[in-house]
Order: C-alpha cells, then sequence, then structure tokens
C-alpha cells in the first residue's frame, strides 16, 4: 500500500491513490469524504461517504468543546451511521491540503480504531491523475459500532499542561498557523493575537508539494524540523 512511502515514521498512516483505487469497492473498505459538505456535493471519489466532518472539531452537543468528540456512545452511534465497523479499514481525504482528514484521523485514533489511512495528496492528486469522480450523496447502511472506552488523552496538552511543558527542554510548541496569526498580525476574531512563548514557527502548507498537495519527502521534512529542534527524541505539541 505504501510504496512510496519508503522512509516515513509511519508508513500505515499513509494509503495511496494507486492502492485505493484497486481497493475502493472492497466490502472491507470505507472511503470518508472528509472535507465540508459543499466540497463533498460538489465532486468527490465514486463510493465516499460524507464524513458529517463538523462533528470532528467540536462535540455535537456541546460546542466549548473544541478539540473533540468526547463521549464514546456518541462517537460510536456516529461512526456507525457511517457504515464503519471496528474491522473496517477507513481511508479519509479532502481537498484541502488533508487538513480535515487528519483531524478526522485523530478523532479515531483517541476512540481506539487505528485502522484509519490518511489518502496521500487527497482529492488534489486523485484528480491530477485523471481518476474518476462522482457527484452522487451516498447514504451508507448504518450499522451497530460498539461503544469504545473513554477517549484517551496522550495526544491532548491541555492549558494547565502548557507550564510545565514550558519548562522542560525536551518539549516542542510547533506553532503551524500562517505567518500573520504567528505575529499577532492576524488574530482571526480572537481576543489577542500572538503565540506561546518558546514556540517555534512552520507553517503547515511548507510541509506540502505544490501544486499537488502531497507531503514533501520524508527527508527534507527531518532536516526542515531539525532546523527548527524538532527531532524524534521531543515530544511535540502542535496547535
Amino acid at each position: 500500500m505504501t510504496s512510496n512511502a519508503d522512509g516515513w515514521a509511519r508508513p500505515e498512516l499513509i494509503c495511496e491513490t494507486d492502492w485505493l483505487a484497486e481497493h475502493i469497492e472492497d466490502d472491507d473498505v470505507v472511503v470518508l469524504d472528509c472535507d465540508l459538505l459543499d466540497a463533498y456535493l460538489r465532486l468527490h471519489i465514486p463510493g465516499a461517504v460524507w464524513s458529517l466532518s463538523r462533528y470532528w472539531k467540536t462535540d455535537p452537543r456541546d460546542d466549548s468543546q473544541i478539540y473533540g468528540m468526547t463521549d464514546p456512545e456518541q462517537w460510536a452511534q456516529l461512526v456507525g451511521r457511517l457504515g464503519i465497523t471496528p474491522e473496517t479499514t477507513v481511508v479519509g481525504y479532502d481537498g484541502s491540503g488533508s487538513l480535515y482528514a487528519a483531524r478526522t484521523w485523530w478523532t479515531f485514533d483517541r476512540f481506539g480504531h487505528t485502522n484509519f489511512k490518511i489518502l496521500h495528496g487527497g482529492l488534489d492528486k486523485w484528480y491530477a491523475e485523471g481518476r474518476p469522480l462522482s457527484r452522487q450523496n451516498l447514504r451508507p447502511r448504518a450499522v451497530e459500532y460498539p461503544t469504545p472506552s473513554a477517549p484517551h488523552d496522550d495526544s491532548i496538552c491541555r492549558l494547565h499542561d502548557i507550564p510545565d511543558a514550558l519548562a522542560d527542554d525536551n518539549h516542542v510548541f510547533w506553532d503551524v498557523r500562517s505567518e500573520g496569526e504567528w505575529t499577532g498580525a492576524n488574530r482571526r476574531g480572537t481576543q489577542r493575537g500572538g503565540r506561546i512563548p518558546g514556540a517555534v514557527h512552520l507553517e503547515w502548507l511548507e510541509t506540502l508539494e505544490e501544486p499537488v498537495r502531497t507531503l514533501k519527502p520524508p527527508a527534507e521534512l527531518r532536516a526542515m524540523l531539525a532546523d527548527l529542534g524538532i527531532t524524534p527524541d521531543k515530544t511535540v505539541t502542535t496547535y
């Protein structure tokens, strides 16, 4: 599946377009379009279902929970509506540089569904290769997904964790926002602009190739990150 992913630390998280084209009709594969609904309705990969993407950013019952869904029963019901079982291989993608697909993967991973792969290059690469597209709004057959345990917090850094993390030389805060957000010139509606003291900056878009937004080669990415002090021995918190 990942013949083009030599050198990745976690190659199992990457799905190449060739593999998806070969397995797109497999019964144990569900393709999730993780983009906004308007984008899904405009064009998507044939057989893909819309991921109900707004729910992966906020808890559907509490919009203040901006770091994502937290209720296991609610999550299981939502995933079951998408036709996904614990045995399903989920391939997520979007047309936004994998921004939404990565958030969806993160939510699935927190609830223990680790068989989730992100389509390398997303809809951009699929389209550039001349592969088929669809406008059919599919409604998957709902299944029952067993309620998992509470989401693990290994991948979360909360506000009260920040002071200790800042004092730890082996912890790096990586600001992946735009230059304007990093400097504070663009507050994006927040009360204060700026950044976490001591953070390093590299906008997430800089990790992608253009015009088809695939990840840059592993060696190049490692060099870029090492220049910022981000190395495999460090704990990294992104924001």
